[in-house]
Parts: structure tokens; sequence; C-alpha cells
């Protein structure tokens, strides 16, 4: 397999995770204000809004079966790195979308099948997972 074909199916899969978790907020009364917002040179996963809260969502998703032994949760390749990133990017988002709403930063593992017909079997979402 080659390299580009590994960095697609793994993008694949990450994006079928964000759709997994966009339509698990909208569900839950949340509307989306951005996919894979970029700023500062970072990147969001999603950011959702509903009436009170703006959420700024990373997405972590694996197949089920395919679990590597020295990441016990797919939240645990949230690092603190990453989430100085995440921070960093929110920076950039326009406050005229965020403003008189409270801030939160959430984490959501998405558990997938494997094969062609891949399907969304667990959704875990951790508000506030990490702060400012």
């Amino acid at each position: 397999m080659k390299i580009l074909e590994i960095l697609t199916a793994k993008r694949e899969l990450g994006t079928f995770g964000e759709r997994a978790a966009e339509k698990y907020y909208r569900r839950h009364g949340y509307r989306t204000l951005a996919r894979n917002f970029v700023g500062g040179g970072n990147e969001i996963d999603l950011v959702m809004a509903d009436k009170n809260t703006v959420a700024f969502v990373e997405v972590k998703t694996r197949t089920v079966g395919h679990e590597h032994p020295n990441e016990p949760r797919p939240a645990s390749a949230v690092t603190k790195e990453k989430q100085k990133a995440i921070l960093s990017c929110a920076k950039w988002f326009p406050m005229s979308k965020t403003e008189g709403k409270r801030l939160r930063f959430d984490v959501v593992e998405v558990y997938v099948t494997d094969g062609k017909r891949r399907k969304a079997v667990r959704i875990v979402p951790m508000e506030n997972a990490f702060h400012a």
C-alpha cells in the first residue's frame, strides 16, 4: 500500500467520524458554525453552537477491532500540545459568533465498523474535556 493511499484512508475515516459527531450534536439541538476551521496554522474539527454555548470539538475516530495497545482511548491522542493548538485556533474564530456565549472545548470519540458499509457504533462525547 502506498503512503498516499494510507493517508487517504485515514482521512476518509476521520471525515466519517466528524460527520457522525456533527449529526450527534445536531440531534442534541446544536447548529454547525464551522467544519475544519483553520486559524493561526491550526485546525478545529467542528465548531457547534446552541442558544448558550459554542463548543469547539476535536473528533477522534477509531475502527472497532483495530485498537492500538499504546492508546487506551481515542481521546488520549488529544495531548497537551494538541490542546494548545486547538486553543490557539479558537482565538482566530470570529468573535461575533461567540459573543455572549459560554465557550467549551469538547472531545468526541467515534467508534466505527470496518469495511465498505462503515457505521458508527458508538459515540462518546466528552464535554469540557479541557479548558482555556
